[in-house]
């Protein structure tokens, strides 16, 4: 079975896979950093990225530590305003 089957039709993100990994930090810089998506949600965040749900929900707890995003209701996450 190839990754992507594995995770339902997202492509596995190898954390060992740095060129993947520095896509997908620049794709969330730009997406939710810069452009301040509107509401993020752990779907959202796997269908655009194309990661697993794991690597989504890593990415937003790890956003809500940094104090980037609040958890506006469950599973709804938006961007703190500066």
């Amino acid at each position: 079975m190839d990754s992507q089957a594995a995770t339902g039709g997202t492509v596995g993100l190898d954390r060992r896979d740095t060129a993947r990994r520095a896509e997908v930090v620049r794709a969330v810089l730009e997406e939710i950093v810069h452009n301040a998506v509107p509401v993020i949600t752990i779907d959202s965040l796997q269908d655009s990225l194309r990661i697993s749900s794991e690597a989504a929900t890593r990415i937003v707890q790890r956003l809500v530590s940094a104090g980037i995003l609040v958890e506006a209701r469950a599973g709804t996450w938006v961007k703190v305003s500066p």
